[in-house]
């Protein structure tokens, strides 16, 4: 009897296709697979991030200077969001 299981192959590339084609083709299947598109997801992860720092912030296990310095950084990722994605 035979089993209806396929296995996933590696597609090969059709030819001048860049890296960046294939990175976001696979994006495409996730996004397609998982129901959530890219952008919403790295939008929740940032603000999960956040959210933790300013929680770590008012346990005060982080210092003053390392709070400002890891929002800092969190903003400078989310403008990168904004302007590639």
């Amino acid at each position: 009897m035979l089993s209806s299981t396929t296995t996933e192959m590696p597609m090969p590339s059709p030819k001048g296709s860049s890296d960046f084609q294939l990175r976001r083709r696979r994006a495409a299947k996730l996004t397609h697979f998982f129901g959530v598109d890219y952008r919403e997801l790295i939008h929740d992860i940032l603000e999960s991030i956040e959210k933790g720092v300013e929680e770590e912030r008012k346990r005060g296990t982080l210092r003053p200077e390392e709070v400002e310095s890891l929002l800092h950084k969190l903003h400078h990722l989310r403008t990168r969001q904004d302007g590639f994605l």
